[in-house]
């Protein structure tokens, strides 16, 4: 090798490096995120089990909207037991709690 090609090769070589390098601070950073994403996944998993008894996501949303159902039909019949009653304090109580 001749010093005139010496310089543009360790150059080249340099910038090789350069890149290598960039690609190792990427792939450690999206590793590092996949593991953040896999721990949060997991936590998901483990409070969705926790508050709906699954953690299949479709048997999930049949808890919720069974959920929401049941919410429904005990808000309207609180509605009609504290209307039929007159009762401005109790009417009052169920609105504070009901939408605030």
């Amino acid at each position: 090798m001749n010093k005139q090609t010496m310089p543009s090769y360790l150059v080249e070589l340099e910038h090789e490096l350069a890149d290598a390098n960039d690609r190792i601070r990427l792939l450690v950073a999206e590793r590092n995120t996949a593991r953040l994403q896999a721990d949060q996944k997991i936590s998901l998993r483990e409070e969705f089990r926790e508050l709906l008894g699954t953690d299949d996501i479709e048997q999930g949303v049949i808890v919720v909207r069974e959920l929401q159902d049941r919410i429904k039909r005990l808000e309207d019949a609180g509605d009609e037991l504290l209307y039929d009653n007159d009762d401005m304090a109790n009417i009052n109580k169920w609105h504070k709690a009901k939408y605030e």
